[in-house]
């Protein structure tokens, strides 16, 4: 399968370089508008495939070269200053970006999934299906997925592991809702076993633990780049191998907990032709306040784009 990334800063390249390191794509297209970024690293990840068994074309190119792509995977942002407090700071810059990229790239590749990484992700990836709704009339919602809450869930198995002694994957949790702030834990369904996990006060922490780690890991080197690419290449794969994982994943809302035209994040059946199903996870009345407070958060950034 042909996937191109868009946007090949530290995330992008890193990115790219477990999806190629997987081997989990034929061609691998580096779009970015400094073409020189984009041609050293895929020179070099090219050349780092050498000492693997998998063989694959890592090339930079245009727009035009992403044509005929499976996936294309948008990173593309604007810069991030280390002061930045909220997600949401970057929606009006990188609305702009979306705007541009977008409509040749959905032109280009009519029947691509889109996953999107750039933030805020859940208003965002809105916009990209808005857009490119608008310039082929072939894509529908689930072709246009944001990463959204899957590394805020993984941060928080993390910190459930560490409690419970329970390996991570086995860890039946999610976080869901937006990709920032307002962000929740589904803890009346979550489970290890079958056995419920009870929502005490110290998860009650780690939850807000989860949702602060990204922030700290900012502020000392100005951006996250291991969780999120494997996040990714977790999405990628789950499309390829059409394995159906139920990943909580940004996408658009039609009646989900009475919420309608924006996109959240909730546990989704991920394979070839995109989000196959969303599931209805079992939620208590003071979770359902918390997605329908989250959706009030991401239709206010919508509005401003």
């Amino acid at each position: 399968m042909k996937i191109s990334v868009i946007g090949i800063g530290n995330v992008g390249s890193t990115i790219s370089f477990v999806l190629a390191q997987d081997g989990l794509a034929t061609e691998l297209i580096l779009y970015n508008r400094t073409r020189d970024i984009a041609r050293a690293e895929a020179t070099d990840i090219q050349q780092a495939l050498a000492l693997t068994s998998y063989r694959l074309i890592v090339r930079d190119g245009e727009l035009e070269d992403t044509a005929e792509s499976g996936i294309i995977i948008i990173v593309a942002s604007a810069p991030m200053p280390k002061q930045m407090q909220n997600r949401s700071e970057l929606l009006s810059h990188n609305s702009q970006i979306m705007r541009t990229l977008i409509p040749p790239l959905a032109s280009y590749s009519p029947n691509a999934i889109f996953i999107n990484v750039s933030n805020p992700v859940d208003a965002l990836t809105y916009e990209i299906l808005q857009i490119a709704r608008q310039h082929t009339d072939q894509i529908d919602w689930q072709q246009v997925i944001g990463t959204g809450t899957l590394i805020d869930s993984a941060r928080f198995r993390d910190l459930l592991s560490t409690q419970l002694g329970i390996h991570p994957l086995d860890i039946n949790a999610y976080i869901l809702g937006e990709h920032g702030d307002s962000q929740f834990a589904a803890l009346s369904s979550a489970t290890i076993g079958g056995e419920p996990i009870n929502a005490d006060p110290l998860r009650q922490q780690m939850v807000e633990d989860a949702k602060h780690s990204a922030w700290k890991i900012f502020q000392a080197k100005g951006y996250t780049n291991y969780t999120v690419s494997l996040a990714v290449k977790l999405i990628v794969r789950s499309i390829v191998e059409d394995l159906r994982y139920t990943l909580p994943v940004s996408v658009l809302m039609e009646g989900y907990c009475d919420v309608f035209n924006c996109c959240l994040s909730v546990p989704c059946a991920v394979g070839r032709s995109g989000v196959h199903r969303r599931i209805e996870t079992r939620l208590n009345e003071k979770e359902v306040l918390a997605f329908q407070n989250c959706a009030r958060t991401v239709q206010q950034q919508i509005q401003q784009c």
